[in-house]
């Protein structure tokens, strides 16, 4: 699979779904934006007793701004890791649907199959319930 971000793109970011958090995930938002971890959940998450994911916001991630994801350097796991998800690895059409409006699949480097398959590992450790 080629793969490269492609410079201002954040289509990503506007598809419908859920942004999904690991407790780990919580944890370096909350730090990274200087709220104690309980108002953190509290202004911009919803939990139920297996998933945790963050609030929509007009229909959006409520980190993304006009120039970009206003929490980069601390996104949750899923952002930090798409494409490389299991359901996209392992079905060809889907992969192939989310191409269809993500410009940097088929573009950039080379992703070798090690990378992917770590890639997979790591979001199924992060999200137990959702796999």
């Amino acid at each position: 699979m080629h793969f490269s971000c492609q410079p201002g793109c954040t289509r990503c970011c506007t598809q419908e779904g859920w942004v999904y958090l690991s407790v780990e995930d919580v944890a370096h938002l909350s730090a990274f934006l200087g709220m104690r971890a309980e108002k953190f959940q509290q202004e911009y998450l919803y939990s139920t007793k297996y998933t945790i994911r963050l609030r929509r916001r007009q229909g959006k991630c409520p980190f993304l701004k006009s120039d970009g994801c206003s929490v980069h350097p601390a996104k949750p796991t899923q952002c930090r890791l798409f494409p490389f998800w299991p359901e996209l690895l392992e079905d060809k059409k889907e992969l192939e649907a989310t191409a269809q409006w993500c410009p940097g699949i088929g573009n950039g480097d080379f992703v070798p199959l090690e990378t992917l398959e770590a890639s997979a590992r790591e979001m199924l450790k992060a999200y137990p319930r959702h796999y």
